[in-house]
């Protein structure tokens, strides 16, 4: 073991108070040199500016001095920009000291099935498939002109839909619930079925079977929940 060498992981989510100490603290690293960096450098100071749930790991040594500290976050911290990338902040230690550096980096998206059946509302039957919220979201927007879903849901309506789960450097994102857009989406509403499709045209946007634009409905979806 004496001939190895100690390499320490830790990863924390940044909160809406969060300071360069607080947030260091969490990571087990208390170094006035590191969080004097991170509150004054132009780059690293971007870990505490838009929104909070900005995803940061850091690699320490064997007597807990940073190798390395990395945030991801969205290409645009206030949830309205484009989805398929996100920054990658990163302050590293080396001969010369402390030095930071950012770059946009795509998005891994995988594709998820999921369907239900309405036994009391949308968001209990999409939190019962395992459905995320902000899916659900989306799918009120995709078919608000067509169905009322406070008024004229009815018991044994179903629905399915294909969306995205999004990955960074291999890891679950923090925002917006970790999903993407919604693909595709069939509602089925007293008897009646209605179907959504996502086409990668111009800015995007959804369409029926037969072409015919479903909204004004276009990504990126709002960092929503139910509400």
């Amino acid at each position: 073991m004496a001939g190895h060498e100690l390499k320490l992981e830790r990863s924390e989510v940044t909160r809406a108070n969060d300071t360069a100490d607080s947030l260091l603290r969490r990571l087990g690293l208390r170094d006035p040199a590191v969080a004097a960096w991170l509150r004054t450098d132009s780059i690293a100071k971007r870990l505490f500016s838009g929104r909070p749930g900005k995803m940061v790991s850091v690699s320490l040594d064997g007597q807990g001095q940073l190798q390395r500290l990395v945030a991801r976050f969205p290409v645009d911290a206030e949830g309205q920009g484009q989805m398929s990338h996100f920054w990658r902040l990163t302050v590293e230690d080396s001969p010369a000291g402390l030095r930071s550096s950012i770059i946009a980096a795509p998005l891994e998206s995988h594709v998820r099935l999921a369907s239900g059946t309405i036994r009391s509302s949308l968001f209990a039957a999409t939190d019962d498939a395992g459905v995320p919220d902000a899916v659900a979201v989306q799918m009120t927007e995709m078919f608000s002109t067509e169905v009322d879903f406070h008024r004229e849901l009815r018991k044994g309506d179903n629905f399915s839909v294909v969306y995205e789960t999004l990955m960074a450097d291999g890891e679950p994102v923090a925002w917006n619930e970790g999903v993407g857009r919604v693909l595709a989406a069939e509602f089925v509403n007293a008897g009646k079925t209605h179907q959504a499709f996502w086409f990668n045209e111009g800015k995007g946007g959804y369409f029926d079977a037969n072409g015919k634009s479903k909204s004004a409905l276009s990504w990126p979806a709002r960092w929503s929940s139910r509400g």
